[in-house]
């Protein structure tokens, strides 16, 4: 089955939207760095030898959805996988006016999410444990950091009306999982390695997969 891929390098618009989203919040997202680190140490969230700074990192990467047109038009957005509540905790911090679902299938890490945002006074922010393939599914965005291969998630929500879905992964890993899929989508692979110098983005991108109804 043929695939529509678009590609697209990040803009210095997005760039420098991303970098002011950052610095406006960068209290906020320590706090939360801080209590991810907290909880790792009950519960195994991220990696146990990492660091503040690249716990850190990996919040401000979760931020680069935020330049996608999807995300900005999107008022009730779920973050499935989540773990530890990336991407979705960051930006419910950024982004109050906006309703989130932070959903894993494992318990002890959708309760410490739950802690978290209450900790961090996120009244936008719910949490729902179990799979995708459970949750009510009407005209919410789906977005996932790392948690899923495209075909993998796509074949979790079969036959639920869902309509865009967002990844925070980079072209080469993302290509033989859109080519994999047997119902038609149109896809658009917006790239990061232009505009970073930092190696921690290297290979990295945006993968954002539509639904086309046949």
């Amino acid at each position: 089955m043929k695939h529509q891929i678009q590609y697209s390098i990040l803009t210095d618009e997005q760039l420098s939207e991303w970098e002011k989203l950052v610095n406006n919040n960068i209290e906020s997202l320590i706090l939360y760095s801080d209590q991810l680190l907290w909880w790792n140490k009950k519960v195994n969230l991220v990696s146990r030898d990492v660091s503040h700074e690249t716990v850190l990192e990996h919040i401000k990467h979760s931020l680069l959805l935020s330049v996608v047109n999807s995300f900005k038009s999107a008022n009730n957005i779920i973050d499935t996988g989540s773990g530890g509540g990336l991407p979705g905790i960051p930006l419910s911090i950024c982004f109050p006016q906006k309703q989130f679902v932070l959903n894993d299938i494992v318990a002890k890490k959708v309760m410490a999410m739950k802690q978290m945002g209450f900790k961090l006074k996120l009244s936008n922010l719910k949490t729902a444990s179990g799979s995708i393939a459970h949750q009510p599914i009407t005209n919410e965005l789906i977005i996932t950091k790392h948690a899923f291969k495209v075909d993998e998630l796509v074949g979790l929500l079969d036959d639920l009306p869902w309509k865009k879905l967002l990844f925070l992964k980079g072209a080469n890993e993302a290509e033989p999982e859109i080519k994999r899929l047997d119902i038609p989508v149109s896809s658009n692979i917006i790239e990061l390695d232009m505009s970073f110098e930092d190696p921690f983005y290297k290979g990295k991108g945006i993968v954002e997969v539509s639904r086309v109804d046949e």
